[in-house]
């Protein structure tokens, strides 16, 4: 008995150890010209359409901020927002639009997970 409690409390302490983890889906269409490297920190994310500028879309972009443990926090709205720039400006794009990103959701293989997606695009010049 004392044995079996030392196995899981050892097993419990190494999950404990382990950090969050994160997915992307990425399917791009790229850019016919090289155009310079964009920094995450200059996408814009918008849940909504932008209207006062033209863009082509570049990708569906689908990604997921997972928490490992149930000792971990949740993951926040903020880390599936940077999840989100990082994958758009990835592949080129000025900005992610139509952006959705659920709840707090338990997983399979998680212990909270949020899902974001949106289109990747492009302004014209």
């Amino acid at each position: 008995m004392i044995r079996t409690t030392l196995i899981l409390g050892c097993a419990c302490l190494t999950l404990a150890g382990c950090n969050t983890w994160s997915t992307s889906n990425v399917k791009a269409n790229p850019p016919e010209t090289v155009a310079a490297p964009v920094t995450p920190a200059t996408v814009t994310v918008t849940e909504g359409d932008i209207t006062n500028r033209s863009y082509t879309k570049l990708s569906d972009l689908k990604v997921s901020v997972n928490k490992t443990t149930a000792f971990h926090p949740s993951p926040t709205r903020e880390a599936v927002i940077a999840k989100l720039k990082e994958e758009a400006a990835s592949i080129g794009a000025d900005a992610v639009v139509n952006a959705e990103i659920s709840d707090v959701q338990i997983g399979a293989l998680s212990w909270g997970m949020r899902v974001g997606t949106g289109e990747a695009v492009k302004f014209d010049n």
